[in-house]
């Protein structure tokens, strides 16, 4: 569902398309694209970088309440890509189906490869659905999430190989979905372009995007969406504020809390618009210390994503997880960040300007970024 092929743009999904075919393989794409329009272009095929990509525009009903447009764009746009699928691709030519959870996104795409022949077939799962999604309160209790849940948990059947990010969520899936004897449960980290970022002239940087050039920051790049604990990040810069510490908070994104980011956006809260990958990583740069924080109240453990952009920038990460996450220990483990409690703003704080004046980490978030997060782990996992 999310597989961009702008210029300067990437994401998990195209790393890995690419690290496969560096590998000698080939491979082709059914691009769901999520967020287009209904009316955009449907059923397009381009070429990019020798993978082929056919683009699905999401189908759906509206006018009839948020939870029914929703429901109705799983359903819908799932047996719509199945057509696709059906239409544009050879399926029978291929060796492997790769797929991201939620399964229930593409329903009746499942049947169609199961029909074609298509033995293994690999799901990735970065979070569980729907159990993640009512935690953070984007998907109700009772009878919607009822009903999602047994369907997903049976989609999942049909997938010869589960793989997911955390030694910790394979025992979770183990613990909370049925798992058939024969059905293999793998892990791997997310990925990225481990390439370091080269140092920027951080003052040209700053001055670039109207920054104040004498005074520490700490970044949050990416979706401004439910789960990305801004409350615990905001609730630091205003303990911040109140102390006259030096450390900025800067937010660079679009989502749905966008809005409430730009109205908190005076003080030492500062928000910059999405950018370019590249203008990004040289932003990233320009800044002392990277935040990433989950929400409380969840029963599966997350690596966020944005972490790997940190790390290729040289910086070090303050991290605001769940209690015993692995992704905690990791970040200790190589040097390059620090974990704190939920709901720990003052710790939040101190761990953010600790690590904003502290030592450099560029050769320890090398090391960690090639022996983690490279995307041969991805490949690996894929190819075993």
């Amino acid at each position: 569902m999310k597989f961009p092929t702008r210029p300067g743009s990437s994401y998990l999904t195209n790393e890995l398309a690419l690290a496969l075919k560096a590998e000698g393989h080939e491979v082709e794409v059914l691009l769901v694209d999520w967020d287009a329009a209904s009316e955009d272009a449907d059923g397009t095929d381009e070429e990019w970088k020798g993978i082929r990509v056919v683009r699905c525009a999401p189908r759906l009903l509206e006018g009839f309440g948020r939870l029914l447009r929703h429901a109705s764009k799983f359903v819908m746009t799932g047996r719509h890509a199945g057509r696709l699928a059906r239409t544009r691709f050879d399926l029978a030519r291929f060796d492997v189906f790769i797929a991201w959870a939620p399964a229930l996104a593409f329903a009746p795409f499942i049947d169609t490869i199961r029909r074609a022949g298509i033995e293994r077939r690999l799901l990735f799962i970065w979070d569980f659905f729907p159990d993640h999604h009512r935690e953070i309160g984007l998907v109700p209790g009772g009878p919607p999430y009822w009903i999602a849940r047994a369907w997903e948990q049976r989609l999942m059947g049909a997938f010869t190989a589960l793989i997911c990010t955390l030694p910790q969520n394979a025992q979770y899936l183990r613990r909370r979905f049925r798992v058939r004897p024969e059905q293999s449960v793998r892990v791997a980290p997310i990925w990225s372009d481990a390439t370091p970022v080269p140092p920027v002239d951080r003052a040209a940087i700053r001055r670039l995007h109207n920054l104040p050039e004498d005074r520490p920051i700490a970044v949050f790049g990416g979706q401004l969406v439910e789960g990305r604990g801004f409350e615990q990040m905001l609730a630091a810069a205003a303990l911040g504020q109140t102390s006259g510490s030096p450390l900025l908070f800067l937010f660079v994104g679009e989502g749905r809390l966008a809005p409430m980011l730009r109205a908190r956006a005076h003080g030492n809260v500062l928000w910059r618009p999405p950018l370019e990958r590249d203008s990004y990583l040289e932003l990233l740069g320009a800044c002392e210390v990277g935040m990433v924080a989950t929400v409380p109240g969840v029963t599966s453990f997350t690596i966020p994503s944005k972490t790997t952009d940190y790390l290729r920038a040289g910086l070090p990460v303050v991290a605001a997880v769940e209690a015993g996450s692995e992704f905690a220990l990791l970040l200790e483990r190589y040097g390059v960040g620090r974990a704190v409690p939920f709901g720990d703003a003052h710790g939040f704080l101190r761990a953010a300007e600790a690590l904003a004046g502290g030592p450099g980490v560029r050769h320890a978030a090398k090391t960690c970024l090639d022996e983690v997060f490279h995307v041969r782990r991805a490949v690996e996992a894929v190819t075993a």
